[in-house]
């Protein structure tokens, strides 16, 4: 589920946020998890790149004449990726808190 969410978050932002360059969307990001979890200099500088490769891809993707199915499955695997860096780059308790942010965003 948290996945989903992901997706749909990333999909949203889509819309208003394409103006911005990959790299300004991926700092604000980094920025809001910042906020919640209270990342390390280390963590936000591992976080940025993450998110700035996601979203690169996310804008070339959006850039492709391709099926809705085809886009569709893009983003989910940009969102696992995304995920799985999050995973190994925060610490479970700040995993747990991100995983419980999006449950209540719901």
């Amino acid at each position: 589920m948290a996945l989903f969410f992901v997706g749909v978050q990333f999909s949203v932002a889509q819309s208003s946020e394409r103006q911005q360059s990959p790299e300004a969307i991926a700092k604000e990001k980094t920025y809001k998890l910042h906020e919640l979890v209270t990342l390390t200099g280390d963590q936000q500088g591992q976080i940025f790149r993450v998110l700035v490769d996601a979203e690169q891809n996310m804008s070339e993707l959006k850039k492709k004449d391709i099926s809705d199915k085809f886009r569709q499955e893009g983003v989910k695997t940009i969102n696992l990726r995304v995920e799985e860096g999050f995973k190994k780059i925060l610490s479970p308790s700040q995993y747990k808190m991100y995983e419980t942010s999006l449950e209540v965003k719901k």
